[in-house]
């Protein structure tokens, strides 16, 4: 941990205007000028390299694209607006028409949305669900392209065998692209296991403090060019100088915010398991102990439950009597949340996703544990009776 905290925690200087600020600048501009009529024509005949306009690149982007590169042990990374920016981006730059695409598991929403939209373009998809990583061999097609998938994924939180993919799709020539932000470049390295491309939501446990919007792309050299002249330059979703500048700060504290709340999901977990009000605990620590052991260095503090025999009654008193749980989209900050996947009249969907009808997920932020444990038994007992504890 201490070589990744030396990176999270690197201060960058420079002296070349008479002082050495801790923080890093924020080169706010579009664009950037050449020095002479010859220097812009070097830089346009790729002989020389230059900042030249912020959709291309940009130094405090790049501050942050490097930090997250050798924190994930990828070879280059690149920033974008959005972690979905990001995820386009790729998806975009690596299949083509004709191409399969096979996404594992539970995936972000939008991510599925995404590339089951792709169809208009002819490009084939489809999502399976799988309990054994080597189940997938039966999914993969002559034409598949692309593996997508998170472990541990949304929702569920299941697990995959990185290696076991990494090993199947290089036979194959698939690509293999994993949304990491669930775990962040600190618990786990899915690169160090042969996969291809790594996501982060930058959102969430990079930005740490619920104020920024942005994702970024590590992978190889290889990898990002084809992404950088058609995801990045063409789709133009860049990032902001000041959402890196955010997201570098966020870097700063990652490994301080990430042992706290590694300590905390267990406590809330442990708790969690003996309530008999709870059906269903979802979570790496405890399930798929094993694969969990391989590739988590922590335990991230994002997860999901399912509360017994639930009905829209109880869902709502339960939400609505949590004191300490924002109810709010996203996660990753210092406040805890808390989200029901039912939504008023998504039912079939649910059915669809194999998520039940009592089906909440809960994040657990920064504020003191044994607050938010009281918090929760409190809000079970109002939606069950005092009783039924």
């Amino acid at each position: 941990m201490k070589d990744k905290e030396e990176v999270c925690l690197g201060i960058e200087c420079s002296w070349e205007k008479e002082y050495a600020s801790i923080s890093p600048g924020i080169v706010q501009t579009s664009s950037f000028q050449f020095k002479n009529f010859k220097h812009y024509v070097e830089v346009n005949t790729h002989q020389k390299k230059a900042y030249t306009y912020t959709r291309g690149d940009n130094p405090t982007l790049k501050i942050l694209e490097d930090k997250i590169a050798k924190l994930e042990g990828g070879e280059c990374a690149r920033s974008f607006a959005s972690g979905m920016g990001a995820i386009s981006s790729t998806i975009l730059s690596l299949v083509s028409s004709h191409d399969h695409v096979l996404i594992v598991n539970t995936v972000y929403g939008s991510s599925l949305k995404l590339v089951k939209n792709l169809s208009r373009f002819g490009i084939e998809c489809c999502q399976v669900n799988i309990s054994q990583t080597s189940d997938l061999l039966e999914y993969i097609q002559d034409n598949t392209k692309m593996i997508y998938f998170e472990s541990p994924s949304s929702q569920k939180f299941e697990m995959l065998d990185l290696k076991w993919i990494s090993d199947i799709a290089k036979q194959r020539h698939i690509y293999t692209v994993i949304d990491n932000t669930w775990a962040t470049p600190l618990f786990q390295n899915p690169i160090e296991y042969g996969i291809d491309v790594v996501i982060h939501s930058c959102s969430k446990y990079i930005g740490g403090h619920s104020d920024i919007v942005g994702g970024i792309v590590i992978s190889s050299y290889e990898i990002m060019k084809k992404i950088d002249d058609f995801g990045s330059i063409l789709l133009g979703a860049t990032m902001s100088p000041m959402n890196a500048w955010l997201a570098i700060r966020g870097l700063r504290t990652l490994p301080t915010r990430l042992k706290q709340q590694n300590e905390s999901i267990q406590k809330v977990i442990d708790y969690m398991l003996e309530d008999h009000r709870i059906e269903m605990v979802y979570h790496p620590y405890c399930c798929q102990k094993e694969l969990s052991k391989t590739y988590l260095k922590g335990q991230g503090s994002l997860f999901s439950f399912v509360l017994k025999d639930a009905n829209e009654s109880i869902i709502e008193t339960f939400i609505d009597s949590l004191k300490y749980f924002t109810l709010a989209y996203s996660w990753g900050g210092f406040e805890s949340l808390v989200m029901p996947v039912f939504k008023g009249d998504n039912e079939k969907e649910l059915k669809e996703r194999g998520l039940a009808f009592g089906h909440i997920r809960m994040y657990i932020g920064l504020e003191d544990v044994n607050l938010l444990i009281k918090d929760i038994q409190y809000s079970l007992d109002k939606a069950y009776g005092k009783d039924s504890h």
